[in-house]
């Protein structure tokens, strides 16, 4: 599994687009930076916070929000992501 520090630009693994059926539009282009890395089992990154703002915010009250901003970001699965500068040919 790749492995993802803060600042690094990411993108969705052509994969991960192909199995969701995202083949153009919107995710297929997008690049985000990371912002925090959720360490998972055995020291891999289990899920990557991004800098896209989440469409949803009614999960949490502003008192949550406040103590941890990170809940206002994207959170991707990092199996589903690959580097951005990497061409992708998987």
């Amino acid at each position: 599994m790749a492995k993802f520090k803060v600042g690094d630009k990411v993108r969705l693994t052509g994969k991960f687009l192909r199995s969701t059926g995202q083949f153009v539009g919107g995710d297929s282009r997008s690049r985000w930076e990371v912002l925090h890395v959720d360490e998972g089992k055995h020291g891999d990154p289990d899920m990557i916070t991004v800098n896209q703002p989440k469409h949803d915010m009614s999960f949490w009250t502003a008192e949550e929000i406040a103590a941890n901003p990170l809940l206002k970001w994207r959170r991707i699965n990092a199996a589903n992501l690959q580097l951005a500068s990497k061409p992708d040919y998987s």
